[in-house]
């Protein structure tokens, strides 16, 4: 009777399965048709007069890491913090400069959580190419911090919230050092490095900022802040060093404007007006004419704008464009890191493309793993061999490995607040024999060799291994001075007098030789261009994708092609969630050390925020 029993559930859960698949299959189908449905729709339509609305959303970098599209469906389970391509900025408001339908520009900065200097100032010079075309641009926030007022800065009228302010502060940099912390726990931390100025390693065995880091900081800093100061004053018509005369009198300027820092920032000039939402909200109506609901100004957001009015080139040239963004490591990895095996394999796919025209290595990286560093700059040597131009376009960050990945390019282009160099190698070995000795814990043991067992953490290095250690280090110093004087026509000697790990901005490096040309991407894609000889091409972006199958589900159920931007202010990030989010950025700077060779071509003092 059990047998009989079992081959009857048998064949119920059979049948019940032949269900289930065509009820699943019967979804799959609709889901189909939906997408191709959608697909079949028009474009977004831009209204005639109206405002691009230029409202950047979280962190601006080169290449937007995709979420995960099941994520992007359940947005209140979204873990990936919001992106908004620098890229998609620039294209948006060159395209609208000569648009007829656009009458002006209004720039919001409420929701940007972060953005490095280089590509506040890409933005800053975007907005006044922008200004060319005679069209007013408007900065409309709650309040502004110091980099996104630089943003601001460029508009023809600054609004700002009566609540809000303006608080510039200059640039500093002020790690955290813990040599004290490691000798409480006695553990044994050996240092290997090439360069009088990498301070990299500088927290690991001082409690304090060397004389010799403090000038190499001081000098990037200040280059950075007068070029900083420069774009502001000159904006806003004050006069040369107006900020940083402001900065020493804030308590007694904030005195006379009763502790209020709207007025203090309208009485020093940084904003034109003091205003609620509804007040210049009223007056970009009466200005330009209302939305179909007459509940704001007729406008259209930016990322609309785009996918309004993008139109496929048709060319059989390419340029291909390889980004090289984050840390620099081993293996595979995502957008966020420059993981060698990854990038390796698009710079193949390039090279090996019959179509491709040259290719622009575009930088935006602190360096990493000296091993990966040399994995991607071999294949772009594969590809000049070919015949292909290789042209490196520097974003905010190229040192160290950023710059080794590069020294060999047929030109180097970066803009003037790059932060380039720091042309030096370092290595870190800690043991913790001592701190494993006040809990009881020892190693010993026997080995084949002097060596075997030499770099267990549980045992101290001996003289033989050090010596090991530092004469790889110093070799790794001398490839990469070689590198770069080999890249840049100058003699090893020359190099190694601006090399020592200092940091240089685009502006010194390129008087020292360190990079060709000064300019942004779009320049170093017209230099491509020239180099390979062609007037027509399309730029290719070599970078992953996510499923289709996912993102097919996730576009269907979580649109956000037509933005509502009725009610665009979300509010700033919160200063806890900011710093959070700073600190995890840097222990996985950490946690991506994965050279097989120990050896490191990392800035760390790169990232000014």
């Amino acid at each position: 009777m059990k047998g009989v029993w079992a081959i009857v559930k048998s064949i119920f859960s059979f049948i019940q399965g032949l269900g289930t698949t065509a009820l699943g299959l019967l979804v799959i189908f609709m889901l189909f048709g939906l997408y191709a449905a959608s697909n079949r729709e028009t474009r977004p339509s831009v209204p005639d007069g109206a405002v691009l609305v230029l409202w950047p959303n979280g962190a601006i970098v080169e290449q937007v890491e995709y979420p995960d599209p099941l994520e992007a469906v359940f947005s209140d389970f979204n873990s990936t913090p919001p992106q908004t391509s620098i890229h998609d900025i620039l294209r948006a408001m060159e395209r609208a400069k000569n648009d007829d339908r656009i009458k002006a520009l209004a720039i919001l900065t409420d929701s940007i959580s972060g953005a490095a200097q280089s590509h506040l100032h890409t933005i800053a010079d975007g907005i006044r190419k922008f200004k060319e075309s005679g069209k007013k641009v408007y900065a409309l926030s709650t309040s502004y911090s110091q980099s996104t007022y630089l943003i601001a800065a460029q508009a023809d009228k600054v609004f700002m919230n009566p609540g809000g302010g303006v608080l510039l502060t200059g640039f500093g940099y002020y790690p955290t050092y813990f040599k004290s912390m490691l000798d409480k726990i006695e553990a044994n931390v050996n240092v290997f490095r090439v360069g009088t100025y990498k301070a990299a390693v500088e927290p690991f065995i001082r409690d304090d900022m060397s004389p010799a880091a403090k000038e190499a900081n001081m000098a990037f800093l200040g280059t950075l802040w007068e070029q900083y100061e420069t774009s502001v004053t000159s904006a806003r018509n004050l006069e040369n060093g107006a900020l940083t005369a402001a900065l020493t009198r804030v308590p007694e300027d904030l005195r006379a404007a009763e502790g209020d820092f709207a007025k203090l920032a309208l009485n020093t000039g940084l904003v034109d007006e003091l205003a609620p939402r509804m007040a210049w909200r009223q007056e970009l109506m009466d200005e330009y004419g209302s939305t179909p609901d007459g509940q704001s100004f007729s406008q259209i957001h930016f990322e609309t704008y785009l996918a309004a009015t993008d139109r496929p080139v048709r060319s059989g040239n390419e340029i291909a464009v390889i980004t090289a963004q984050g840390e620099i490591v081993m293996g595979d990895g995502p957008i966020t890191v420059t993981a060698a095996e990854t990038v390796v394999g698009y710079i193949r796919d390039a090279r090996n493309n019959p179509n491709t025209a040259a290719i622009v290595l575009r930088v935006d990286s602190p360096g990493g793993s000296a091993f990966a560093s040399e994995l991607i700059r071999q294949e772009l040597v594969a590809a000049q061999a070919q015949g292909l131009k290789v042209i490196a376009s520097f974003g905010p960050v190229a040192a160290s490995g950023g710059y080794w990945i590069s020294a060999t390019a047929d030109e180097i282009w970066a803009a003037p607040s790059t932060i380039t160099g720091s042309i030096g190698i370092f290595g870190i070995v800690p043991t913790f024999e001592k701190t494993l000795d006040k809990i009881g814990i020892h190693a010993d043991g026997v080995g084949t060799s002097p060596l075997a067992g030499a770099f267990n953490p549980a045992r101290p290095l001996d003289d033989a291994t050090k010596d090991i250690i530092q004469q790889s280090i110093e070799y790794g110093y001398r490839e990469f001075i070689n590198l770069v004087a080999e890249g840049r026509n100058m003699s090893a000697e020359d190099v190694d007098k601006i090399a020592q790990g200092r940091v240089w901005v685009g502006s010194t490096a390129h008087e020292l030789g360190l990079v060709d040309n000064l300019g942004e991407f779009d320049d170093a894609v017209q230099a491509a261009a020239r180099a390979a000889g062609v007037d027509s091409y399309q730029l290719v972006f070599y970078r992953d994708h996510p499923d289709q199958f996912e993102q097919m589900v996730a576009d269907l159920l979580n649109s956000t092609i037509g933005i509502n931007t009725n009610d665009m202010f979300t509010g700033q990030m919160s200063p806890v969630l900011k710093t959070a989010l700073e600190l995890k950025e840097e222990a996985e700077l950490f946690l991506n050390f994965n050279d097989p060779m120990g050896k490191y071509a990392v800035c760390f003092v790169c990232k000014v925020r």
